[in-house]
C-alpha cells in the first residue's frame, strides 16, 4: 500500500513493504499463506520466531507467504478495511488460503477478530465456507486454545520450524479438494487441535529435535522503521530445566537444547553480513546456564569486534554470573544487565524455586559495577502463591541491600514488579490469581516501602494483568466475550493507552459472567482443566507435586546438574537434553583500521521511500551501505552511530528525484561499482544515482530545492499570495506558535515549480502549508525534482580572525 492515504496517519512506513530481504512471490500456482501476527509491525518483527516462519516457507517453491501486522488505531480509524491487507502484494487477508496467526499474548486476541471482522471473514468456524481461508494459529498462548475454540479453525501445538513446511506443502496439492479434506488431513497430524473436526482430541506438543544442528534464519529481514528488538538474534539454546514454577517457557520448551559455538558463530556472521545490523543477541531462556558460556563469549567477543558490532545476553541469572561475563561483554559495549530474583525474601523464592540467594543477588550486582556498568534493573513478581505481606515488603529490603553495596555513585538501580498471572502447563496453574484489589493494595505497600529508601517502583498495569488471567486459564465461554468486545471496538488490549477496563466490564456484564470465574478460579486435585487436553509433555502428576513442594517451601534442583526429576518430557534417545559440542570456529584476523573519505551519494526516493523519514532513511542506508560490503566510518563513545547525515531531508510523502546524502567511509575505488551494489539492496523506488568525493561544511554550503507542484496546487499558492497568506503555523521547540512565510524562502517561480531555499533559517515544509490551508495530505502531488548545492558568500573577516581552513573537497 503506497498512496498518499498513509499521509494521514501516525508511522506510514509500518505499511510500505520492500524491506531489505523481504520475500516477492507470485501467489498463481502457488499456495498462498499469509502469516499475521496481531500487533503493530514493530512489534511483530521483533518476533524471531515470526521471521523463521516466514523464511521457511517461502523456501518453498509451492508456497507463497506474505505478512500482515495489526494496523495501529489511528489507521484502522481513518481507512479501515482499506489497511487489511498484506504487506507484500495488499492481498486482502480473505483472499489467501491460510491466514496464519502468530498468538504471543493473550492480550492480543481482539486484534485477531478485528482482523477478520474488517475482511469479511466470519468470526467463527463453523460460519466459513469454501471461500475463505484456513484459520490457523500457534504460538505459546495456543497451549490453552479455549478461548479461541470457536475462532481459529486449527491449532498448532509446539515448535514447528520443523513441521511446517511439509504440512503445507501437503494442503498446496490439495488446493482441488474441499474444506473440509483439508482440515481433515490437518487433524490426522499429532501436533494440530482442529476443534470443529475432533474437539476432545488429545494433542501432543511438538519438540524440534533438529534444533541443535539448524540455524536461526538465513537473510534477516530489515524494518523500515526501527522494530522493539531491533539486531541480529542468535538462539544460543532452547529449552529450559531449572524448574522456575511460575514460568510457563520453562516447561513448554523443554528439553534443555544447546547449539554449538561453531554453529552459534557462524549464524551471527551470516544474518550480520546479510542484514547490516551491528548488534547480535544471544537468546536463551537462561543464557548463563549455557554450558561453555566462556568460551561462547570470547569467540563471540572476537569475531563480532571484528565486524565493528555488539554483543548482548538476555536477563542473567545472578547465581550464574561470572567475572568473565561483564570482561568479554565489556570489550564491545556495555549493554543493559538485568536480573530477575522474582521475589524478595528467600522463603519465597523457595516456594517458586528459583534457586537464588541474597548473596548472590548482591554480588552479581557489585560484579556489574566493577566492571563498569552504570547500572541494573531487577525485575521482582507480586501476587505469587502463599505470598504474605512481609515477602512483598522483603522486595524493597533487597534492593536497599543491592543499592547500598554498590554505593552512592552514579549506578543506577531500577525496580519493577510485574503481576503474577498463573499460566497453564505450569505447577502454578491451578492457583486463583489474586484479585485487581488486593493487587493494587501490595503495589501500595511496596511502593511506599522503597519510597522510604529514596527508591522508586515501576509496575504494570492491574486491571490488564487480570485480563491476562482470564485468557491464559479461562474455556470456550470466552469466544463470546472476544466477539463481544470486538464489536464493540476494543482493540491493543495489551497496550496501556488503548486498554478500556470499564468497557471490558460491562462485556462481561452482559454476557452474565465476571472475570474472577476465569482469573481467580481455584482448580482442586482432580479438576478437569480447560487445557487438559493438551499435553505438553510434562506429566499432570509433576505439576501436581511440584506445587504441593512449593506448598511446603522445598526446592527442585536442575536435572542438568541433578538426577533426572522424571518430569516426563524425554525419551533419551531423539527427546533429551542436548549440549554444546566442543568444535569453535576458525580463527579470523583483526579488522585493519582503513583511512576514510568523504563522499555524497545524489539518490532518488519514490515509490516506497517517500514514506520514509530522515532517520529511518539514514537507516535503509547504513544496512544497505553494510551488506554493500562499504567500510563505514562510526562516531566515538558509548553508542557509536554512523557519520553519515541527510542534506535537508524532505517532508515525509514528498517524491524526490535527487536528494543527497553525505558520509564517511572507507575508499570506494570504483563508483559504478558501489551504486550497482548497493541499488541491488535497497527497495523498490530508492535507488543512488551518482556518487562524488566531497566534504559538505554546511557553514560554507547552501542548499536550495526545486520542487513540482501538481493539480490545483499551483493556482492555491497564487491565490494564497495573492490574499497575504502564504504562510503557515507551527510550534517550536518550546511549544510556541511560530509564523513561517513564503516570501522568506522563494527563490524562483514558474507555472508548477518553485525553488525554496533551505538552511540555517530552517526549511519551509509545503505539505504542512497546504495542510494548514485545509488540504488533505492525502491529495497532495509535491515532488522534489532537485536538491543544489551552492557556495555561500565568504564573510569579511577581520585580520585577527582565525582561518578555520578550506574543508570542502571537490
Amino acid at each position: 500500500m503506497l498512496d498518499n492515504s498513509l499521509l494521514t496517519i501516525s508511522k506510514p512506513s509500518r505499511y510500505v513493504n520492500h524491506e531489505i530481504n523481504s520475500v516477492h512471490k507470485p501467489k498463481e500456482g502457488r499456495l498462498s499463506f499469509c502469516l499475521a501476527f496481531p500487533d503493530v509491525y514493530e512489534v511483530g518483527m521483533s518476533h524471531i520466531g515470526f521471521k523463521m516462519l516466514y523464511e521457511r516457507l517461502n523456501a518453498s517453491e509451492h508456497i507463497a507467504c506474505e505478512r500482515f501486522f495489526m494496523p495501529w488505531t489511528d489507521a484502522v480509524a481513518e481507512l479501515k478495511e482499506k489497511i487489511f491487507v498484506s504487506l507484500e502484494s495488499g492481498t486482502g487477508l480473505r483472499d489467501f488460503d491460510i491466514l496464519g496467526f502468530s498468538l504471543q499474548y493473550e492480550l492480543s486476541y481482539t486484534n485477531v477478530l478485528h482482523s477478520m471482522k474488517y475482511t469479511g471473514i466470519p468470526y467463527f468456524s463453523s460460519e466459513r465456507g469454501e471461500d475463505d481461508p484456513i484459520v490457523t494459529a500457534g504460538g505459546s498462548c495456543a497451549m490453552n486454545p479455549m478461548p479461541l475454540k470457536d475462532i481459529i479453525d486449527v491449532f498448532f501445538i509446539g515448535e514447528m520450524e520443523g513441521e511446517i513446511t511439509s504440512v503445507f506443502e501437503t494442503l498446496a496439492g490439495m488446493k482441488g479438494q474441499g474444506r473440509k479434506a483439508r482440515l481433515e488431513y490437518l487433524n490426522s497430524l499429532p501436533y494440530t487441535y482442529v476443534p470443529s473436526v475432533d474437539p476432545a482430541k488429545k494433542v501432543k506438543r511438538n519438540i524440534y529435535t533438529g534444533f541443535s544442528d539448524d540455524v536461526t534464519i538465513s537473510s534477516l529481514i530489515v524494518p523500515m522503521m526501527p522494530a522493539v528488538q531491533d539486531r541480529v538474534a542468535v538462539e544460543i539454546s532452547r529449552g529450559c530445566t531449572r524448574g522456575c514454577r511460575f514460568c510457563q517457557a520453562g516447561y513448554i520448551y523443554r528439553p534443555s537444547r544447546e547449539r554449538s559455538i561453531e554453529a552459534i558463530a557462524k549464524d551471527a556472521l551470516h544474518q550480520l553480513a546479510s542484514s547490516g545490523y551491528m548488534e547480535v543477541s544471544m537468546l536463551s531462556l537462561s543464557a548463563a546456564d549455557y554450558s561453555r558460556l566462556e568460551e561462547l563469549l570470547v569467540t563471540m567477543t572476537r569475531l563480532i569486534s571484528a565486524e565493528g558490532s555488539s554483543l548482548s545476553l538476555p536477563s542473567i541469572r545472578a547465581d550464574r554470573i561470572q567475572d568473565f561475563i561483564f570482561r568479554e561483554l565489556a570489550k564491545v559495549r556495555k549493554s543493559g544487565f538485568t536480573i530477575a530474583p522474582e521475589a524478595g525474601s528467600q522463603r519465597l523464592r523457595n516456594i517458586i524455586n528459583k534457586n537464588l540467594t541474597e548473596e548472590e543477588i548482591i554480588s552479581a550486582v557489585q560484579k556489574a559495577a566493577d566492571a563498569g556498568w552504570n547500572g541494573a534493573k531487577l525485575y521482582f513478581m507480586i501476587g505469587l502463591p502463599f505470598e504474605t505481606d512481609e515477602d512483598v515488603l522483603a522486595i524493597a529490603d533487597l534492593a536497599f541491600k543491592v543499592k547500598r553495596a554498590v554505593g552512592r555513585g552514579r549506578f543506577d538501580i531500577k525496580i519493577s514488579a510485574s503481576n503474577f498471572v498463573p499460566k497453564p502447563h505450569t505447577p502454578f496453574q491451578v492457583f486463583p490469581q489474586n484479585t485487581g484489589a488486593e493487587l493494587r493494595r501490595k503495589q501500595m505497600l511496596l511502593a511506599d516501602k522503597l519510597k522510604s529508601y529514596r527508591m522508586r517502583l515501576s509496575w504494570h498495569d492491574v486491571e490488564q494483568s487480570v485480563m491476562e488471567g482470564v485468557f491464559s486459564r479461562g474455556d470456550e465461554r470466552l469466544c463470546r466475550v472476544l466477539v463481544l468486545a470486538a464489536d464493540r471496538g476494543l482493540m491493543f488490549d495489551g497496550w496501556s493507552e488503548c486498554f478500556d477496563s470499564h468497557a471490558w466490564k460491562q462485556v462481561f456484564r452482559d454476557l452474565d459472567l465476571t472475570m474472577e470465574e476465569f482469573a481467580s478460579k481455584e482448580f482442586r486435585k482432580g479438576d478437569a482443566l480447560p487445557w487438559g487436553n493438551i499435553d505438553s509433555g510434562v506429566e499432570p502428576d509433576y505439576f501436581e507435586d511440584e506445587y504441593e513442594k512449593a506448598r511446603n517451601e522445598s526446592i527442585t534442583k536442575d536435572c542438568r546438574e541433578d538426577a533426572c526429576t522424571d518430569c516426563g518430557v524425554c525419551d533419551f534417545k531423539d527427546i533429551l537434553n542436548v549440549y554444546a559440542g566442543e568444535k569453535l570456529p576458525e580463527e579470523t584476523a583483526p579488522a585493519e583500521q582503513e583511512e576514510t573519505f568523504h563522499y555524497v551519494f545524489y539518490i532518488e526516493k519514490r515509490k516506497a521511500g517517500k514514506f520514509l523519514s530522515a532517520i529511518e532513511s539514514i537507516r535503509l542506508f547504513t544496512h544497505a551501505a553494510r551488506i554493500a560490503q562499504i567500510k563505514l566510518a562510526f562516531t566515538q563513545g558509548f553508542n557509536p552511530q554512523p557519520k553519515m547525515r541527510y542534506l535537508i531531508p524532505p517532508p515525509v510523502g514528498v517524491e524526490c528525484a535527487c536528494d543527497l546524502l553525505a558520509l564517511e567511509c572507507g575508499r570506494l575505488n570504483n563508483f559504478g561499482e558501489v551504486q550497482k551494489r548497493i541499488n541491488a539492496i535497497l527497495p523498490d523506488g530508492v535507488k543512488v544515482k551518482r556518487i562524488i568525493p566531497y566534504k559538505v561544511n554546511e557553514k560554507r554550503v547552501g542548499f536550495a530545492g526545486r520542487y513540482r507542484l501538481g493539480g490545483e496546487l499551483p493556482s492555491m499558492l497564487d491565490k494564497l499570495a495573492a490574499e497575504d497568506k502564504a504562510y503557515y503555523i507551527k510550534k517550536d521547540k518550546k511549544g510556541r506558535d511560530k509564523k513561517v512565510e513564503l516570501a522568506e524562502f522563494m527563490l524562483h517561480r514558474s507555472a508548477d515549480e518553485v525553488i525554496l531555499l533551505s538552511g540555517d533559517t530552517g526549511s519551509f515544509n509545503l505539505l504542512e502549508f497546504f495542510a494548514y490551508h485545509g488540504l488533505s495530505r492525502a491529495e497532495l502531488d509535491v515532488e522534489r525534482k532537485n536538491l543544489y548545492m551552492f557556495q555561500k558568500p565568504r564573510a569579511e573577516r577581520s585580520p585577527d580572525s582565525e582561518d578555520e581552513g578550506d574543508d570542502d573537497e571537490s
